[in-house]
């Protein structure tokens, strides 16, 4: 059947490896990428940059050209898996075996990768096949290079399934169309700011599975988190208030990471040289809890010694067969909130800020 419109279940992502560019070909399921797992939503685009100038004697503008390439703008959201299937893929867990998770973003190398968005030709084929490997009729892909990491979020909520938000800053977006499915990598060499002699991708090739001793997952159908198996370990507040530790009333937690980026640009070359992330990186971390009483305490406290505290959020999956810990240390207070309207309960909101030096 032909395709009149394209719908999400004629699509899949496909994260390519890292670095982004390279002269050799990419071919076998170690080379080739891997699907991303349980994508929600994926975006691109680009805009102009453009140098406006008039002149003396007219009311036009005498320059109106782009100056440098654009940057791409690509954001891709799914649902976390404490397997970080993904997370492994976008290189934010340094530990390849899956034992030692806690040191999330532990070790992050910067480099850049390859995404890809193939599209299936049928609008009545699904890219997941119900035997739980991809369709092979991958027949066009729009293809986006060199791809930074510019920020990371995660939110876990009463009644929800988790969801990651991931978005990046890339140098290159094409269309490419090849029944083949063995596509030019989309890269730029950005120390010559050119793609000769780019090597070739077989995407049909990526891998499904997930990695070290995580082999055994299918990527298609990873094991997720239920919000009942979050448990936390949290610091009461020096100022007082609701109680936080022990058996609180948590109702979200969620952090984000902002990754920022100085772009090294340099004469001869319509590209960036690089993207330097700027350290030390400073993420958010917000939670909110149902009050059940109030302990002493003053605001005054943190002006004559304020206090850093501890958090740790455990994650299992819903067979319990893997977990994952994320461990904040050092966490500084930045806001602190109590709501409740009429028939409604109290509740107490807080915002943390939390350096990493890497």
């Amino acid at each position: 059947m032909a395709r009149n419109i394209l719908k999400s279940n004629n699509s899949i992502v496909i994260a390519g490896q890292r670095p982004a560019f390279t002269t050799g070909d990419r071919i076998g399921s170690d080379m080739s990428g891997a699907y991303m797992s349980a994508v929600q939503s994926v975006g691109v685009g680009f805009s102009q940059q453009r140098q406006k100038s008039k002149q003396v004697g007219s009311k036009s503008l005498a320059i109106n050209d782009i100056t440098r390439m654009p940057d791409v703008d690509l954001s891709i959201s799914y649902y976390y898996t404490p397997a970080m299937l993904n997370e492994n893929m976008l290189g934010l867990i340094n530990d390849q075996t899956g034992i030692a998770k806690s040191a999330f973003f532990s070790g992050y190398t910067n480099e850049d990768q390859n995404f890809y968005i193939a599209n299936h030709p049928d609008q009545g084929s699904d890219i997941i096949e119900n035997s739980g490997i991809p369709n092979n009729n991958l027949s066009e892909v729009i293809c986006i290079g060199n791809a930074f990491l510019t920020n990371y979020s995660l939110g876990f909520s009463i009644g929800s399934v988790p969801v990651a938000s991931t978005s990046y800053k890339c140098s290159n977006v094409n269309i490419q169309t090849d029944a083949s499915a063995i596509y030019d990598i989309p890269a730029i060499n950005l120390d010559s700011g050119n793609n000769n002699n780019v090597g070739r991708v077989k995407l049909t090739q990526s891998s499904i599975s997930g990695f070290g001793d995580y082999t055994g997952i299918n990527r298609f159908y990873p094991p997720l988190c239920s919000p009942t198996e979050v448990n936390s370990t949290l610091q009461n507040l020096q100022i007082g208030g609701a109680p936080i530790s022990g058996d609180a009333h948590l109702q979200s937690f969620s952090f984000d990471i902002p990754i920022n980026r100085v772009d090294l640009f340099g004469l001869g070359s319509d590209y960036p040289y690089g993207r330097k992330v700027q350290y030390p990186l400073t993420s958010s971390v917000s939670v909110e809890f149902l009050v059940s009483g109030l302990a002493t305490g003053e605001i005054a406290n943190l002006i004559t010694a304020e206090s850093g505290y501890d958090f740790n959020i455990e994650v299992v999956d819903t067979g319990e067969d893997f977990t994952h810990t994320f461990s904040f240390s050092d966490l500084k207070l930045e806001s602190s909130a109590y709501n409740m309207a009429v028939n409604n309960q109290m509740t107490y909101s807080l915002s943390f800020s939390h350096e990493i030096t890497n």
